[in-house]
């Protein structure tokens, strides 16, 4: 007979989290209901369940985006968000993605929830039906659901999704305006830098005439300019953009880039704080249900944002039965952790305290993250004023060479000096 996970709310309000066997999911409602719970989350446990997830990314999630997908951030906040909103309500996940199908606007998300609506009345763990769209549900999505699953906290997960996707939104914009203001500096330069050596040709190729005559010929030797030097530097900047899109297009490469900062370091900072935040918090959760040290390992670094940083974490091998570690060597050999939050984790284990100390841990991350963010429009400023000032100060330095470099010569060959 199937085993159900639930998680519920009882007479008093309280939250109370457990297994139960049944022959469907309509059977175990039942039961739940004559116990006098109102149910909250309620998923099958199948063979896949028993059997942790591996310790480096599968081939679905190879052939699956880790964190990208074809939804807004927006847009998954708002499904999310609604989604919490009615499984907290008490509904069944089958009535709740049922009822979400008709709450979206997102076509992709339409579709997805019926799937998903269809298959939870089966008695399909949530996350199984997710894997059926990488294209809207990325992996650590999916990571994060299975958790949640396992662990009997879906309502608190889907909160801790939805901030990440609400920070996410806020840098993503950020980001595309620092971009545009990329591709502005790619596409003006080279249009300013020939001025210059386009005015003095125009100059030399002036034969006399009216004012319309002298505008012509100074047109022209602009274009030349343009053609010569321009149009060259244009077609550099253009390929140089491109191949950066070419190469964030490889997820692993991007992750690892993202992590550097590249000089940018809160970038940097808030990427790795959101995701630690996030596996601490995982972490703490599956801890607290009891899970399996090695099992609680995997499903945490599953559900994390940062591709880079879940790879580290999944390479970690906590090993089966009496020669097992503990969560605190996971913490320990990652070697994402400062030997302090190391020594409090292994405290943890000692004392039994180990779920709330990793739910204190989390809460730093998550403040640091919340710091980063507050800090990162600031940043993107600077680096855009930063663009601007090296393309304007290109322009200029090339404009300046450009006319004092020839204005003299193209002067005495228009006066006849010299001939």
């Amino acid at each position: 007979m199937p085993i159900y996970r639930y998680q519920a709310v009882d007479s008093g309000g309280r939250v109370v989290a457990g297994e139960l066997s049944a022959a469907d999911v309509q059977q175990a409602q039942q039961i739940l209901w004559r116990q006098g719970l109102r149910v909250v989350m309620l998923a099958a446990t199948p063979s896949v369940v028993s059997a942790s997830p591996p310790t480096t990314l599968g081939r679905d999630a190879q052939a699956t985006s880790w964190e990208r997908s074809r939804v807004s951030p927006h847009a998954m906040a708002v499904w999310l968000l609604q989604l919490r909103a009615i499984l907290k309500a008490g509904m069944t996940p089958a009535n709740a993605f049922q009822s979400l199908s008709q709450r979206t606007p997102h076509k992709g998300l339409q579709r997805a929830s019926l799937e998903i609506a269809h298959d939870a009345a089966q008695g399909v763990a949530l996350s199984d039906s997710m894997r059926k769209f990488p294209e809207l549900f990325p992996a650590f999505v999916v990571g994060a659901f299975r958790a949640g699953e396992q662990g009997g906290y879906l309502p608190d997960m889907l909160d801790r999704l939805i901030d990440y996707y609400e920070q996410h939104r806020t840098v993503r914009r950020w980001s595309l305006l620092l971009q545009g203001c990329l591709w502005q500096a790619a596409l003006l330069l080279p249009l300013i830098a020939p001025l210059g050596i386009g005015f003095t040709w125009g100059l030399r190729d002036f034969m006399g005439g009216d004012s319309m005559n002298a505008l012509q010929a100074i047109l022209g030797g602009f274009g030349k300019a343009f053609l010569r030097y321009g149009l060259p530097a244009l077609l550099l900047m253009v390929a140089l953009i491109l191949l950066g899109y070419l190469v964030s297009g490889s997820e692993r490469l991007a992750a690892r880039l993202r992590l550097s900062g590249l000089g940018f370091f809160v970038y940097a900072d808030w990427i790795r704080a959101q995701s630690l935040e996030q596996y601490l918090f995982h972490l703490g959760r599956l801890t607290q249900a009891g899970i399996y040290p090695a099992t609680a390992h995997n499903l945490a670094a599953s559900a994390i944002p940062n591709r880079a940083l879940a790879e580290a974490l999944l390479k970690v091998d906590l090993g089966r039965a009496e020669g097992a570690a503990h969560i605190d060597a996971a913490l320990e050999r990652s070697g994402l952790f400062p030997i302090e939050e190391i020594m409090m984790a292994r405290t943890g284990v000692q004392t039994g305290e180990l779920p709330h100390i990793l739910q204190m841990l989390a809460a730093w991350y998550r403040e640091r993250a919340e710091s980063n963010l507050r800090q990162l429009p600031r940043v993107f400023m600077r680096l855009m004023f930063l663009i601007s000032l090296l393309a304007f100060g290109i322009a200029i330095i090339s404009f300046v060479w450009g006319y004092y470099g020839n204005i003299f010569r193209t002067v005495d060959e228009f006066m006849g000096v010299g001939e």
